[in-house]
């Protein structure tokens, strides 16, 4: 896990549900823990329905006798967001059926959801968080990734989450705030492969109060254990750290932190020892943000960067960071469906502005057992205005096993530009570039699309969308194209 953050950290996902859960029972596991709290009034209630019917010309995605597919893709949503005084809940869930008329994949149902929460039990001093997702991600970093996900599904398994995670506050007057955290959490997939997991870890924080103007301290012991349904053994890391930001003047501070960290682990060699980094904290105003330092883990040497800037009509961010992961907590990390714009700004229906591209990204990790060392940089530029929206990412992502035939680097690059062309039309191109590389497999891919959508009225719209994929690959096996066509009905209710 990350060592570069300081005070009051977000929970990890959390225990859950036995078994593969299914996301309607995962919803009630959440809603029952939360939707007491809460009061209809201030509800942001979002239900809608996409209907989509798509041509492509090579649905197993092979270099050789393409067959082509027509699929229909219905999707009903629902949204529902509440934010109060002692609870906040935000609820996202999207049953899409997808049914394949010459047969090339199986007709089904995939479960996409995004549910989180937090209430205040007891004022001041208990709470309690909870979530629970359900995504489709690919088996390995080197599996076949199709138009809009489509297609390719042989390598795809259904990932699924859930949990709940209590803890205590305290305030010693204004000189400390003390946080006792117990996480719960599993992960199960649908196809055999994966290990699913249990995880429980406990969390203890005691951080500077209020009386301390010019220092930030925190000093903090952290546990888990995972135990995977694979192995006989579990994977446990502990991690002992003390922190302190020292602001030199309104603009410019210097962090240490120092500790110790150790990791015993199933599969991947165990590792432990001291770690320790400088870093200084630059912020020349409340837009911009630069932090950059460095330092020693047990696995090796650590850096760190990360720099933010927002405007009214831009925002622009880069980090770099290293760090020691599983597979697991990685793909834990990433968000499906954004409640938030680039902007900060609230999104009041993220099924239906998912931004996700119409190729999935293939800068993932192997789902595996395994700990890995990770070295990742990414970057965003967002520019928006009232008819345009564009924006650029890039993304490099180093991942170090035990054993170096399993290493991968992967480079991703997408550009997108939309424009309101008149007050009911819009349109759109993306571009997106993906180069992998490792010992079984090394590829460059590049995607185009081209989209126009009519508005119908203020909650409905109609939809076009023209794609291109082309994977080029060391191996003549493992290259293919494809083309995809789509027409779809959105609509609100």
């Amino acid at each position: 896990m990350s060592t570069h953050r300081m005070i009051h950290k977000p929970a990890e996902p959390v225990f859950g549900l036995g078994g593969h859960p299914s996301p309607n029972l995962a919803f009630c596991t959440v809603l029952a823990c939360f939707s007491s709290g809460v009061t209809a009034a201030d509800w942001i209630i979002s239900p809608a329905v996409q209907i989509e019917q798509a041509y492509t010309d090579n649905a197993l995605l092979t270099q050789r006798n393409e067959e082509d597919d027509s699929i229909t893709r219905v999707r009903p949503s629902l949204s529902l967001y509440k934010e109060g005084a002692r609870a906040t809940f935000d609820f996202n869930y999207a049953p899409e059926y997808r049914r394949y008329q010459q047969e090339t994949a199986d007709n089904e149902v995939v479960h996409l959801l995004r549910a989180e929460g937090n209430m205040e039990i007891f004022e001041n001093s208990l709470y309690v968080d909870g979530w629970a997702d359900a995504d489709r991600r690919n088996v390995t970093s080197s599996g076949r990734t199709g138009l809009n996900g489509l297609t390719g599904t042989a390598d795809d398994t259904d990932v699924y989450s859930a949990g709940l995670s209590p803890y205590l506050t305290a305030r010693f007057g204004g000189y400390s705030v003390f946080e006792l955290r117990y996480t719960g959490d599993t992960v199960n997939y649908s196809e055999d492969g994966p290990s699913d997991s249990v995880g429980h870890s406990v969390d203890i924080v005691l951080g500077s109060g209020s009386y301390f103007t010019n220092q930030v301290w925190e000093v903090s012991a952290f546990q888990k254990l995972v135990d995977y349904d694979g192995l006989d053994d579990d994977n446990e890391s502990s991690i002992f750290r003390a922190e302190l930001v020292q602001q030199l003047t309104h603009q410019w501070a210097l962090a240490f932190a120092a500790g110790y960290e150790e990791y015993d682990l199933a599969v991947t060699e165990n590792s432990d020892g001291s770690l320790w980094s400088l870093g200084v904290i630059y912020t020349p105003n409340p837009r911009t943000h630069i932090a950059a330092g460095f330092g020693e883990r047990s696995f090796g040497d650590d850096y760190y960067f990360d720099f933010s800037h927002r405007s009214s009509r831009t925002v622009f961010s880069a980090g770099y960071e290293r760090d020691f992961i599983s597979a697991r907590d990685e793909v834990g990390r990433q968000t499906l469906f954004q409640r938030q714009d680039a902007f900060g700004n609230l999104v009041r229906d993220p099924i239906l502005e998912d931004a996700r591209g119409v190729a999935r990204n293939g800068n993932t990790p192997t789902l595996t057992e395994d700990f890995y060392e990770i070295r990742r940089f990414s970057t965003e530029f967002t520019y928006q205005t009232p008819r345009t929206r564009s924006g650029f990412s890039g993304a490099y992502a180093e991942r170090i096993y035990d054993d170096s035939a399993r290493d991968t680097e992967d480079l991703d690059v997408a550009l997108s530009f939309v424009r309101r062309l008149s007050r009911l039309t819009e349109g759109g191109v993306q571009v997106a570039w993906l180069d992998h590389d490792e010992d079984l497999l090394t590829y460059e891919q590049w995607v185009a699309s081209l989209g126009l959508s009519y508005r119908l009225g203020s909650d409905s719209s109609v939809a076009m969308n023209l794609s291109h994929m082309e994977r080029e690959a060391d191996s003549q096996e493992d290259s293919y194209e494809e083309n995809h066509i789509s027409v779809g009905f959105n609509t609100r209710f």
